[in-house]
């Protein structure tokens, strides 16, 4: 998000120029999170979520997320960072205007 923050990019017209098989991505991607939002609060308020997980007393804490991420998901945890600066880069190189293109 801060890439594209920082690149800025066209709110007034986000849908301007895309293909339409892009709009048709989205439109199912919206429908398929919706339906996930529905069924996940018909099962709340069915009463089939009533009982609580049982967690441990440090489940959540920054020691344990630590902990975690730096023993058992270590490959994951610097492939993701990998990923994220990857792509956090090319946003950068992709959103510069190239000198040709400025004057």
């Amino acid at each position: 998000l801060f890439v594209i923050a920082y690149l800025g990019g066209r709110a007034d017209a986000p849908w301007a120029g895309g293909p339409p098989l892009l709009r048709s991505a989205a439109v199912i991607a919206a429908a398929a999170l919706l339906t996930e939002v529905v069924v996940v609060l018909g099962l709340a308020w069915g009463d089939d979520l009533s009982e609580p997980a049982k967690v441990s007393s440090s489940f959540g804490s920054p020691a344990a997320i630590g902990e975690l991420f730096l023993t058992d998901h270590l490959l994951a945890f610097e492939i993701t960072s990998i990923v994220l600066l990857v792509a956090a880069v090319g946003g950068v190189v992709l959103g510069t205007a190239h000198p040709e293109e400025r004057t």
